[in-house]
């Protein structure tokens, strides 16, 4: 990872002395994650996709919907309902509709402990989303039907899924600190100097992996922050194209998704305030 010095020596010999303080402030960092395809995955280890292991006892998370609500939904939606009723996908508890929602991934804070001061550093968390279900939109940014769970000093068992929307495969993650440097355009560079910054701070530049624990960055079809007021916790791209389909991460139409909340709801650990961003790339 570049530091302050080598960036600053790099800028100065280029001849951008003078925008040395400016990069290092808008240069961000991000936990990168590295996922590995794998059918074996440890009880309580930190994974994108496979089966949650879950504190005894939790139910699966659900959307839920009343009969009033679905009521207002246009055609084409409440046409959905009866097949989804069907496959049990949705489950039709008299009062309101329920929809069990994908898992997408499980974090062991105690791992992330070393690379980040923002998520706790005990305990795991939960994260599922359903990419198919549109809730709402925050500043221009649709959210998906999600939740988030949290749990300190919990006996975790294997959890089977109930019928849901969609099964990610099993990833292994690796975790590794990483810097996003700023484009010419978020210098407002122009002309020359425009070609001439990006030369000189490409030799620093790190490829950046699909996946990243506190997304921060906005450049980029793996890079979109999320929407001003949110924190970042878990971006989770699209990453098909090496796999095949079935068994890689689609999102559909070169999607990723960033899982984000309040700061101040971060900070005190609500993390059902949390919201499943998805972006079409």
């Amino acid at each position: 990872m570049v530091t302050d010095a080598e960036l600053r020596a790099g800028l100065e010999a280029a001849g951008f002395g003078a925008l040395v303080e400016d990069v290092i402030a808008k240069t961000r960092s991000e936990v990168w994650i590295t996922a590995t395809r794998s059918d074996v995955l440890a009880l309580g280890q930190s994974r994108i996709g496979g089966a949650p292991d879950l504190p005894r006892g939790t139910p699966w998370p659900r959307q839920r919907w009343t009969h009033a609500e679905t009521a207002a939904w246009p055609d084409w939606a409440r046409s959905e309902i009866a097949p989804a009723i069907a496959e049990g996908v949705v489950i039709d508890a008299g009062t309101h509709l329920a929809l069990a929602l994908p898992f997408v991934a499980q974090l062991d804070c105690a791992e992330l402990a070393p690379f980040q001061d923002v998520l706790p550093r005990v305990g795991h968390l939960w994260l599922f989303a359903d990419q198919q279900t549109t809730l709402g939109e925050i500043g221009h940014h649709w959210y998906q039907a999600s939740a988030c769970l949290y749990a300190v000093d919990a006996e975790l068992v294997p959890t089977p899924f109930p019928p849901v929307p969609e099964k990610l495969p099993g990833f292994v993650l690796a975790f590794a600190l990483g810097r996003v440097l700023p484009g010419a355009n978020d210098l407002d560079l122009r002309g020359d100097d425009w070609y001439r910054y990006e030369a000189a701070v490409e030799p620093f530049k790190q490829p950046e992996p699909a996946h990243a624990l506190l997304p921060v960055s906005i450049a980029g079809a793996n890079s979109e922050s999320p929407p001003p007021g949110y924190t970042g916790i878990l971006r989770v791209d699209s990453d098909y194209t090496n796999y095949t389909i079935d068994e890689g991460i689609n999102w559909g139409d070169a999607s990723w998704i960033t899982f984000a909340l309040p700061p101040a709801a971060l900070a005190a650990s609500r993390f059902d305030e949390l919201r499943a961003f998805r972006f079409d790339g």
